[in-house]
């Protein structure tokens, strides 16, 4: 089984960007704002949307499919 870390810069900026998501959420809902469900729901998802807009596979959430390209590039 690999180490699932193998880029660090990445693995830190997306844990940066969860605390950050986490801070921003806190603050919106703190001033008694309504739209923090809203604020951390786009911030989940726009991360993917994005992805997929650069050209990330639909089915790149599908187990079987990301095991098969995995074995192709062995």
């Amino acid at each position: 089984m690999r180490w699932p870390v193998q880029d660090a810069k990445a693995f830190l900026l997306f844990h940066l960007y969860i605390i950050s998501l986490y801070g921003v959420t806190f603050l919106v809902k703190s001033f008694s704002l309504n739209a923090s469900n809203f604020i951390f729901t786009l911030g989940s998802l726009s991360p993917l949307m994005i992805a997929i807009y650069r050209g990330l596979p639909l089915d790149c959430l599908n187990y079987k499919s990301a095991i098969r390209r995995e074995m192709k590039a062995l």
